[in-house]
């Protein structure tokens, strides 16, 4: 909405003006109607009315004086003129104040009108919106780097310098995902949060009131999102006020939850402080944002209240270390590592962040002591962490869990070939025929049966029972080792080894070459000539 000023000495001038056009249905609300301009001058600079429309002769105070005064104040209101008289010295001085425009009396009616005012509207949003996307910058560098309000002087009007000083309350959206650190061995899709910048602005938009309402928002991470709020009623007291923001909160909450169903935690800080108070409140607090990933629903929280993870931030977990795991899975010492799992699933349940983080952290670095160096002797199986992780929903905790029990039993199965323990005549004949065959289109599931001499149902069930793994899998696990062994040897375009490794098309090939080394194939060459350079 436009806010807007009537100021008009006449009465049924005033009340024809206020009558006009429907205001509310083109966008625009009426602040103050008076036919005082000194009355004006107050409604004013208590509402800074975005427009204001007045005569130009007027009693006391003419027109030209009261935007005089106006300026004076330092507002930069658009101002549109009435006049019953033609009159150069006006026009004149009304250059001089930077008047928008002038309507003479007698030329008024609705469709004139009308066509000036929106004329007007579209400069005003357009202004707004610039103004708005400045001061969201802004803020986003006194958050990020506690740099000097002072520096943004030249920048911004009155008003906008007056905002970035100000005490505000805040919200934080925060999505729901995978511990950071995994991305260093899985690549994981998620959309940044700032995608959703305009869905969430929106949402607090539509749950504005007198008492609450967004002043700016910004993302302040790859996926948390910051909503500065101010509020009405300078008399509240804190519990009110605490209140207020806990029940906006709420219902902006409830409000996303329809929209994206069990995705953003929000938290939110009902203590009145400037942005740079908050940024250091907000960067002191940041391992309580993390812990959200121990919980079970996305729910609204405060932040900075809860003392049960300052008590876990104390605590130093278990001395056990990636390397002790890594002698632990070697010997396959089940006894340890299941009293090891059982640590981790009771972490899960008393939401103790700090115990899941270390000892889930350390065994993927003892798994990474196992990629690239553990091969199944009779299968030829390579063990790679990234393989079958898109089977998982690693931003739950429990999939999470159970991924990583699924790769133990994975290095233990491939650990086992090299034992007394060998395949069946049949799987050890399919395994033979995967491999010389799997650089034809015709490798698949049904020719490998055929080959064998059994049901395509009896092998899929006997192959993953002693291999540990599906046929189809298992295809394209040698297709991809000798895919990364071409890339290794030669120059080769991607479309190129697709072909030679038996795929049906690139888009696929890159699919699946994805999924098992957490690279695309283009990504992996680039890494592999990087490698030769440096060497």
């Amino acid at each position: 909405m436009i806010s807007v000023l009537l100021v008009d000495d006449e009465k049924l001038a005033l009340e024809y003006l206020e009558n006009i056009i429907d205001w509310e249905s083109y966008g625009f609300q009426l602040v103050g109607v008076t036919t005082d301009p000194e009355r004006a001058l107050d409604i004013y600079r208590r509402y800074r009315p975005e427009l204001v429309i007045s005569d130009v002769k007027m009693p006391i105070m003419s027109g030209l004086e009261l935007v005089d005064a106006i300026r004076e104040y330092g507002g930069n209101s658009h101002i549109l003129f009435l006049s019953a008289y033609k009159n150069f010295d006006y026009v004149k001085q009304a250059i001089r104040l930077n008047i928008d425009d002038y309507i003479l009396k007698s030329d008024l009616d609705e469709n004139v009108f009308l066509k000036k005012i929106m004329k007007l509207k579209n400069v005003i949003e357009k202004e707004k919106a610039k103004s708005s996307y400045t001061v969201n910058l802004i803020f986003k560098e006194l958050f990020e780097k506690n740099t000097s309000e002072e520096n943004y002087r030249i920048l911004l009007d009155e008003d906008d310098y007056l905002k970035i000083y100000k005490s505000y309350y805040y919200l934080i959206f925060a999505q729901r995902v995978v511990p950071r650190f995994i991305s260093s061995y899985i690549s994981q899709k998620t959309v940044p949060i700032s995608s959703y910048g305009y869905l969430l602005t929106d949402i607090c938009k539509k749950n504005e009131t007198e008492k609450v309402w967004a002043v700016s928002s910004f993302d302040i991470s790859e996926n948390e999102y910051l909503v500065i709020l101010n509020m009405g009623g300078s008399h509240a007291g804190e519990k009110e006020i605490a209140e207020n923001i806990y029940y906006y909160a709420r219902n902006v909450f409830r409000d996303l939850e329809k929209e994206t169903k069990n995705q953003f935690f929000l938290y939110y800080y009902g203590h009145k402080s400037s942005l740079k108070q908050f940024g250091r409140f907000y960067h002191e607090n940041k391992n309580q944002l993390s812990q959200r990933y121990l919980k079970k629903e996305t729910q609204v929280l405060e932040l900075g209240t809860e003392p049960e993870l300052l008590i876990q931030q104390e605590k130093v977990p278990s001395s056990v270390t990636s390397e002790d795991l890594y002698r632990m899975i070697k010997q396959e010492n089940r006894e340890r590592m299941e009293q090891y799992f059982c640590t981790v699933r009771d972490s899960i349940q008393k939401e103790d962040y700090v115990t899941y983080l270390w000892y889930i952290k350390s065994i993927f670095e003892a798994f990474c002591m196992f990629e690239g160096f553990l091969t199944g002797v009779q299968s030829d199986r390579r063990f790679s962490i990234m393989e079958g992780s898109s089977s998982y929903d690693l931003g739950n905790p429990e999939e999470l869990e159970k991924f990583v029990e699924a790769k133990l039993e994975e290095i233990w199965f491939l650990q086992g070939e090299g034992k007394e323990k060998s395949y069946s005549a049949t799987i050890t004949n399919a395994i033979k025929y995967i491999r010389a065959h799997y650089g034809e289109e015709e490798c698949t599931l049904s020719s490998v049966a055929k080959h064998v001499h059994i049901s395509i149902s009896w092998l899929s069930t006997k192959f993953k029972e002693e291999v540990g793994i599906g046929v189809n899998d298992f295809i394209n696990s040698v297709r991809i080792e000798n895919a990364k062994k071409l890339f290794e040897q030669g120059d080769y375009m991607v479309y190129e080894v697709s072909e030679k490794v038996g795929f049906t098309s690139s888009q696929y090939f890159s699919k699946i070459f994805k999924e098992v080394t957490g690279l695309t194939p283009n990504k992996y060459r680039k890494r592999l000539m990087d490698s030769k350079d440096q060497t």
